[in-house]
C-alpha cells in the first residue's frame, strides 16, 4: 500500500504540473481527426491498464518502469479519438508493453483522486517516474507521433 505522504506528493506534483499548463483551445485539438462512432477495439484493450492510481504506482515502483497516466472522461470525443487512434497504434502498444506501466483514470472510477488534481481538459496524459515525479504532460488529443515524443521524456530522464 502507498503511504499517505507518497500519495500526497504525487497528487501535489501532478496538480502543479497540470495546473501550470498554458494550453490554448487550438493546442487542445491538435490534429484531431473527424469523429466517428467509438468502439473499444481488442487492440486498445490489449494494453494492460491499471484503473487505480495506487495499484499502478505500486507496479511502477516494483518494475522500475515509468508510468503513463491517461486521464479520460466517458463523454469526451477527444478521449474517444485517442482510444480509437492512439492507444490502438501497434508501435504505441508495443512501447507501453515493453517499457511503461499504463494507468487510466476517469471521473467515473477515480473521483477521489481526480478531485485533488486540477485537470484543465480531457484528455490529459502524464508521464511519471516511479518515485512520483511528473516528467512530462500534455493536455488534449495526442496522435501516435506526438505521444511517442511525450513518451521520450521517460527516456531522457534515464540519461
Amino acid at each position: 500500500m502507498v503511504c499517505t505522504g507518497q500519495y500526497a506528493l504525487l497528487a501535489i506534483v501532478v496538480l502543479f504540473a497540470v495546473s501550470h499548463c498554458t494550453a490554448h483551445a487550438a493546442d487542445l485539438v491538435g490534429n484531431y481527426p473527424h469523429p466517428v462512432g467509438h468502439t473499444v477495439s481488442s487492440a486498445e484493450s490489449a494494453i494492460q491498464w491499471h484503473e487505480d492510481l495506487d495499484a499502478g504506482w505500486r507496479a511502477a515502483k516494483q518494475s522500475g518502469r515509468p508510468m503513463v497516466i491517461f486521464i479520460t472522461s466517458s463523454r469526451c470525443r477527444y478521449c474517444d479519438a485517442m482510444k480509437r487512434d492512439t492507444w490502438t497504434d501497434g508501435t504505441i502498444r508495443s512501447r507501453l508493453k515493453n517499457g511503461f506501466v499504463a494507468i487510466r483514470l476517469s471521473p467515473d472510477r477515480n473521483a477521489d483522486v481526480l478531485r485533488r488534481i486540477d485537470v484543465p481538459a480531457y484528455p490529459t496524459t502524464l508521464i511519471g517516474h516511479p518515485d512520483g515525479k511528473v516528467l512530462a504532460h500534455k493536455v488534449g488529443y495526442q496522435p501516435p507521433g506526438a505521444l511517442h515524443q511525450l513518451l521520450g521524456a521517460a527516456d531522457q530522464s534515464a540519461n
